[in-house]
């Protein structure tokens, strides 16, 4: 049996189901089973661990009353670096990898909370193993889903009449982040960087399905043609935000390349697609 190409591959986990750390989650996909940042080298995916027994080397991850979740990085002892599993969730959207959250609830068990995106982070004093104050990273990550609907819903920005060139280096220069998000206005930074990067992709489909090739079905109030971002990295939508992860999809193919019998063979003529269109 042939083995699929597993960087087309996302594992679907369900919010609130409690899963094996070594058995259900590193062994079938990879990854460190001992550090709270786990990127896998085999699957587009970083599994990130919270839990209460981080306190004793001053982390204290929470989520927020808007559904963001405050998640401080790796490192003991000393001012945190942002290098390695740090360096990984800043720079996960640009590397196509997505983060999965999970809480430890005892020696092994994981209750898995959702997907996040990067939407920011702070350098903040906070004490270290030893009780000494130190500088330490802590991430804003903001929920998949406040993003899914937004992208459907949001009207296409037409203040501007910007040239396919000029939407293009947008696009790609708001899906190239920095860190420099200050991490209270990251939500409003993350919807913005994926709304650029939408409106390319729209602008690049000219009005046509770019898997059909046929005309989108319909026009929104404001005369755009609708056609529906589909991120082709993740089973739903809301995926990292390049352009070369991103495609514009009819309403029927969108939902054939999620439920139809032949979504992922769809799903990969895509990928291969904007291989072409987006080198």
């Amino acid at each position: 049996m042939s083995v699929p190409d597993p960087s087309h591959v996302s594992p679907s986990f369900v919010i609130g189901e409690i899963y094996d750390r070594r058995s259900e989650l590193h062994k079938p996909y990879g990854g460190g089973w001992q550090s709270g940042i786990s990127s896998s080298s085999l699957y587009p995916l970083i599994f990130l661990f919270a839990g209460h027994s981080g306190t004793r080397h001053g982390y204290a991850d929470h989520p927020e009353d808007d559904g963001t979740f405050l998640y401080t990085g790796e490192g003991q002892r000393g001012d945190m670096k942002m290098t390695r599993g740090n360096l990984a969730i800043l720079q996960h959207s640009m590397n196509a990898k997505a983060l999965h959250l999970f809480r430890t609830l005892k020696k092994g068990a994981q209750r898995y909370v959702g997907e996040f995106v990067y939407g920011g982070h702070e350098w903040i004093v906070k004490p270290d193993t030893d009780g000494l104050d130190r500088n330490a990273i802590v991430f804003r990550l903001v929920p998949i889903g406040h993003l899914e609907h937004r992208e459907l819903l949001d009207e296409i920005d037409a203040s501007e009449d910007l040239s396919l060139e000029e939407a293009r280096r947008r696009a790609i220069a708001a899906a190239k982040v920095d860190g420099s998000i200050n991490s209270k206005s990251g939500s409003r930074a993350v919807y913005e960087r994926s709304r650029t990067v939408r409106d390319y992709v729209l602008l690049r489909a000219a009005g046509c399905c770019e898997l059909c090739e046929q005309p989108a079905p319909f026009k929104r109030k404001g005369g755009d043609h609708y056609l529906e971002p589909h991120h082709t990295t993740r089973v739903s939508d809301g995926g990292p935000d390049h352009p070369r992860f991103v495609a514009a999809l009819c309403p029927t193919c969108h939902r054939e390349v999620h439920y139809g019998e032949h979504a992922k063979l769809k799903n990969d003529g895509l990928v291969e697609k904007l291989r072409t269109i987006e080198p």
